[in-house]
């Protein structure tokens, strides 16, 4: 289902050609993507890896757009990864009380999480320019005029309409069909997993 395809079938379902609509539905179709992707965040296409070198004396590093970390990990000078621990701010806080104090990071912490990204900060500062690497959640690149596909839109067409005529039933403030779609949403997303799960499971049955 494209960009174009999921923009008539919303104007279909709902039976509205206004331009009042026409106007809004790419903002609609971004919150349907994002209600997508808070139900299902760890679905592949929102799993993503940036890789870096740290600096020396420094101790926060924003990751852009991640929404969650998964993992941090550095690699040592003899090749070897390391995977950091994530405590809350407090623990770190209480472990490494002077950022002054440098060296080998072991832990991090998550903050200032918004839209745009994530802070994280590792402990103690390093010492040393090793390579890092961060794993994290993160939405992809919507629908639009010039990305006529997504991962959610080939894979999950049945969760991304529900989402879609949800928001689009706020958005015309249709209270008959507000619950409806929420609970169409809802189904799609139940069914959805459940083949996520067969599909799963058959490839490690198969050994891949």
């Amino acid at each position: 289902m494209s960009y174009t395809t999921l923009k008539a079938n919303i104007q279909n379902f709902v039976e509205d050609d206004s331009t009042e609509l026409t106007n809004s539905i790419d903002t609609i179709i971004a919150q349907a993507e994002e209600m997508v992707f808070q139900r299902l965040p760890n679905l592949p296409c929102f799993r993503k890896v940036t890789t870096g070198n740290l600096v020396v004396g420094t101790f926060d590093y924003t990751v852009a757009t991640a929404r969650m970390i998964r993992q941090a990990s550095i690699t040592d000078s003899s090749g070897n990864v390391n995977y950091l621990d994530h405590r809350i701010d407090s623990y770190l806080r209480d472990y490494w009380p002077k950022s002054s104090t440098t060296g080998t990071p072991i832990m991090y912490s998550t903050k200032n999480a918004t839209t745009s990204g994530t802070v994280i900060t590792l402990a103690p500062t390093p010492d040393a320019t090793l390579a890092y690497q961060v794993d994290f959640i993160a939405p992809e690149t919507g629908l639009s005029s010039s990305n006529a596909n997504t991962w959610i839109d080939t894979n999950a067409p049945a969760v991304l309409l529900a989402a879609a005529l949800y928001e689009t039933s706020a958005f015309l403030k249709a209270g008959e069909t507000l619950q409806l779609y929420k609970a169409q949403f809802d189904e799609a997303v139940q069914l959805f997993v459940q083949e996520m799960s067969r599909d799963y499971a058959a490839e490690y049955n198969g050994g891949i």
